[in-house]
């Protein structure tokens, strides 16, 4: 039998080859998948672990209760049931042991931490040497930051107290990479606070001081240390471990530490869960198209050897007739298709191996590893086993047919219910895939098999179609005299084995076009969503001294208002309200990123949010001011409760409220009001009356407030008569009346006999009373007013100027306010993060130019990182293998046109030549491959747009879900057809290139 087999190998080495190609690259197809997701998803994981922050990074022991002493090395002992098990998976380990507390030197003092922590001296530059271990009867060796130096005033050698104990200084250090996890982001390197800035661009004058060891204390108890171990995933516990059992090792550890006196903090569940979740996305799109792609594979081999074994079949009939048993006959089918699919194997591991290291280095980033290993052999075994299946099942039918029909030289037809049984199955398959998918939620099960099987359900009944109308449309072409046409149509269908092919192609084209579509919707909507996501070209995170530095500083920048914004967002607050993006406004159309979805040109909202207010803002200058009041109430009723005036002023440093020098008297005074911060100019925000409580009613005329040294006059009496440069914020049971005219002129506060002892402001009208603000439409359409959170988190109402349909960093949620009106009106407290847009005018050196404004740099976002980081993610990552899939699904489709006119040249030669013989002109002979291809080019864009109708709102392209932007209808129509028509016009040159070998085979045999 195997010579047998060899011999049927040689006579049919083509269908042989075919058979090894097409085993190889489904093999391909199934050992790259698994091998790519293995290196994608080590990408995903690193990508994850460096954008997070370093709580996610690390898993914190610390001991619940202090210990006295110098921070020392705490030992393994103190923690090692906790710690054994993280640091033998993989987990890097740092123990260390701290203590809080003020440190001083010849120059200054500040509040630091004393730090013992495992390998600083590897991880720092030291002007001097690194600290040790102290000697019976010596200082303590530490050492300090080049910014905890300056601050202390001493240098390496010299000599610093903590807590009151003495330790001497044996060097200074540098961080060699502050971003390392080591530090733990701000946690011994703190931010230096807003202005001058620090002496080094890294840290502050807070940053930890660190010791050498143990060493004895006169007072032990002068420090309590705590001891600590910081376990830090690596990126190759990430990248190679299991997630699973990491997140199960960090969950047990937490409900243990108690027993062991040791507390436990970490956020690395949520790092886990963000890698977890992206590369199941991966892993399920990937998998879904080198499944299409094995499937091909399969459909093609099945097609090709059918057609082959429907040529045999007399040549069986005559073998089962000469007593030949079909078991022999089985048994040379197996043989002879098993050496090619086991020939596959290792050629499909190799070839996968080599696709899936090409496609990994043009799409991940840094340096992926892709490797072949076990799980790749097993699929890629699989597919080959497949790939035999097929090749059997394409022969079963002649394998297991009765003698007569076997000497037929045509097959008959399956006739009735069997011939639809097909079609039905697929229609139905489409149709449950597709109300699953638009049933909402994630895709899952058969809805993520939607595009697939559609696009299957589509091509078989075109088909269908397509074979009826071909041979009726053919028929009448013949009577016309288009004998060209029309033989071609008859002849392509009244031959069963074009139908699967039509489908083929058909799954072939649609695929092709929805994942393209699908790729270039997901490209466009990673650029939305990153425009709206950050606002403007670039955002810088900075830290400011208050919101008038962070306007003052930019604006110091940025005079012309070109290229810089402040900004202050504030997400939603736990009592739920309104997101709150404010903006100084004049530069909002020049700064922020436009973009179609907001439904309102910038320019228009930024109109909207300054209005005139009703008076000027009242700028100070002098260390000193000096408010002159009339003030009438009962001293007696009064005594030791006499009221007190207060004046609150907004600088560079923030907003603070001063005390008059003395309680207010009766009759007319001038009381002092100590404001240092107003040397540089500042702005008046209010006065403030308190009284603890009124027993007989208050007044209290405003008549003169001067400035400085000097009393400069600022407000005149008459200026205090302008009822419009004032306002209360609170107006219950008090009267504000401003007196002009032929009285006395002033602002009078009256105060009712019995009111609630709340302090009682009298504020500068400098902006409106209601600010204006821009609204998402989401939050209803209706113009008027809307309470919400100000920037000092107390309650606030606006007017509604008009809607957008998103607004920018928020999305569909939130109210865009004027950043300076908004700061006049919060009178204390800061919330939400202060930020700079920048445009693309912005220079090179802008951040530099912002900290010398006394700005504090921190993290920087753009939209093009933003839009990298999108497209770096776990779905689009799938996108990209299932469009190399679809490309690769081209391939085969050509090679099943190829097939299929290879299996039927030798009838189809044959018919031609004697219709040559009998007079049918040369220009008659044609394959007729174009009708299929042309058939399977419509119902393939067909089917392609049905499926993009009705699935595109089900496509998962982000690895959250959300998307602050709509995602767009339709695909751009330029990369969508720079991928479809050149593999369009493939299939066309393939049917062209047949059509003449065909013709020239003709030729030869007809002799004309």
């Amino acid at each position: 039998m195997l010579a047998v087999i060899a011999g049927a190998l040689a006579a049919r080495r083509a269908q042989a080859l075919a058979v090894l190609l097409l085993a190889v690259l489904a093999s391909a197809g199934a050992a790259a998948a698994p091998m790519y997701v293995a290196a994608a998803g080590q990408a995903l994981a690193s990508q994850e672990l460096a954008a997070a922050g370093p709580d996610e990074r690390r898993l914190r022991f610390s001991s619940i209760a202090e210990y006295p002493g110098i921070p020392t090395d705490p030992g393994v002992a103190a923690f090692r049931g906790q710690v054994e098990p993280f640091a033998a998976a993989g987990f890097e380990v740092v123990l260390g042991a701290q203590a809080a507390g003020m440190a001083a030197g010849p120059a200054g003092t500040v509040s630091s931490t004393l730090v013992f922590r495992q390998g600083i001296c590897e991880r720092v530059a030291v002007t001097g040497t690194c600290p040790g271990p102290a000697a019976a009867g010596e200082l303590p060796e530490v050492m300090v930051s080049t910014n905890t130096a300056g601050q202390l005033g001493v240098t390496a050698g010299g000599e610093v107290t903590f807590a009151g104990v003495p330790l001497r200084v044996t060097g200074v250090y540098r961080p060699l990479d502050p971003t390392a996890a080591y530090w733990l982001g701000g946690e011994y390197l703190p931010p230096p606070a807003p202005g001058p800035p620090p002496v080094s661009a890294v840290g502050s004058a807070r940053d930890a001081i660190f010791t050498g060891g143990a060493a004895r204390l006169a007072d032990e108890d002068a420090i309590l240390q705590r001891p600590t171990a910081d376990l830090f995933v690596t990126e190759r516990l990430v990248r190679s471990g299991s997630v699973d059992d990491l997140r199960s090792a960090v969950a047990t550890a937490a409900r243990t530490a108690g027993r062991d006196r040791l507390g436990t903090s970490t956020s690395l569940p949520d790092l886990l869960h963000r890698v977890t979740t992206q590369r199941g996305q991966l892993a399920v799109g990937v998998t879904l198209g080198a499944g299409l792609l094995v499937l091909l594979c399969w459909l093609v081999l099945f097609m090709a050897v059918s057609s082959a074994a429907d040529l045999r079949r007399p040549e069986q009939g005559l073998l089962l007739l000469r007593g030949v048993q079909r078991r022999r006959l089985w048994t040379l089918a197996v043989g002879e298709h098993a050496v090619p699919a086991l020939a596959a194997i290792p050629l499909g591991c190799l070839a996968g191996l080599a696709a899936a290291d090409l496609l990994a280095a043009h799409t991940l980033t840094g340096e992926p590893a892709v490797a072949l290993d076990a799980t790749a052999v097993g699929y890629a075994t699989l597919a080959a086993v497949g790939a035999l299946a097929a090749v059997l099942l394409a022969q079963s039918r002649s394998l297991s047919a009765p003698v007569v029909d076997l000497l037929r030289r045509v097959p008959s037809r399956v006739r009735g219910w069997r011939a639809s049984v097909g079609d039905v199955v697929a229609l139905s398959v489409a149709v449950a895939a597709v109300v699953q998918l638009r049933a909402g939620g994630a895709p899952s099960g058969l809805a993520l098999l939607a595009p697939v099987v559609g696009a299957l359900a589509v091509g078989v009944l075109l088909a269908r179609l397509a074979m009826t109308v071909g041979a009726a449309v053919g028929g009448r072409l013949l009577a016309r005299g288009r004998a060209a046409t029309g033989l071609a149509l008859l002849q392509v269908a009244r031959q069963p084995r074009f139908r699967p092919l039509i489908a083929l192609l058909t799954v072939v084209v649609a695929m092709l076009a929805f994942t393209a579509a699908t790729r270039e919707l997901a490209t466009a909507a990673y650029a939305d969503r990153a425009t709206v996501d950050v606002g403007a070209a670039r955002v810088v995170g900075v830290d400011a001294l208050s919101r008038k530095h962070l306007l003052d500083a930019v604006r110091a920048v940025d005079p012309e208002g070109r290229f810089a914004m402040a900004v202050v967002a504030r997400s939603t607050t736990s009592r739920g309200d309104l997101p709150l993006l404010a903006v100084d406004s004049g530069r909002l159309a020049a700064v922020a990123a436009a973009h179609p979805s907001y439904g309102v040109a910038l320019s228009d909202i930024a109109r909207e949010l300054r209005p005139r207010p009703p008076a000027e803002p009242v700028e100070l200058r002098g260390r000193w001011l000096t408010v002159v009041v009339d003030v009438d109430y009962d001293e007696v009723a009064y005594a030791g409760a006499e009221p007190r005036l207060f004046v609150s002023v907004a600088s560079r440093s923030g907003t603070r409220r001063i005390a008059a020098e003395r309680p207010l008297d009766t009759g007319r005074a001038a009381y002092r009001v100590p404001v240092p911060e107003c040397g540089s100019p500042c702005r008046l925000v209010n006065f403030e009356l308190t009284v603890p409580l009124t027993p007989r009613p208050v007044r209290v005329r405003f008549e003169e407030l001067r400035a400085g040294d000097g009393d400069t006059v600022r407000l005149t009496a008459a200026d205090f008569a302008q009822g419009t440069r004032w306002r209360s914020p609170d107006i219950r049971d008090v009267s504000l009346t401003a007196i002009g005219g032929g009285g006395e002129p002033g602002l009078v506060l009256d105060v009712p006999e019995g009111r609630w002892s709340d302090p009682i402001a009298v504020a500068v009208a400098d902006a409106p009373d209601l600010l204006p603000g821009w609204l998402a439409r989401s939050a209803g359409t209706n113009l008027g007013s809307i309470r919400y959170d100000a920037l000092d988190s107390n309650p606030a109402t606006a007017v509604v100027a008009g809607h957008a349909d998103r607004l920018p960093r928020f999305g569909e949620s939130g109210m865009v306010l004027d950043l300076e009106y908004a700061d006049r009106l919060a009178v204390g407290g800061q919330s939400g993060v202060e930020e700079v847009w920048l445009g693309p005018a912005a220079p090179a050196d802008v951040r530099d130019r912002l900290r010398s404004q006394g700005l504090v740099v921190s993290a920087e976002r753009t939209i093009g990182a933003e839009r990298r980081d999108l497209a770096s993610q776990g779905p689009a990552l799938a996108l990209g293998f299932n469009l190399f899939a679809a490309l690769a699904g081209v391939l085969i489709g050509a090679a099943g046109l190829v097939a299929m006119a290879a299996a039927e040249q030798r009838n189809r030669v044959a018919t031609m030549v004697a219709l040559r013989r009998q007079g049918l002109p040369p220009r008659a002979v044609r394959g007729g491959y174009g009708w299929p291809v042309a058939v399977a080019t419509a119902a393939g864009v067909l089917a392609a747009g049905a499926m993009w109708l009705l699935t595109r709102h089900g496509q998962r392209l982000f690895s959250d879900g959300r998307s602050p932007v709509p995602i767009p209808d339709w695909p751009a129509a330029g990369g969508l057809l720079a991928v479809t028509v050149p593999a369009i016009a493939l299939f066309a040159l393939t049917a062209v290139v047949l059509g003449r070998l065909l013709a020239a085979s003709v030729r030869r045999r007809a002799g004309r």
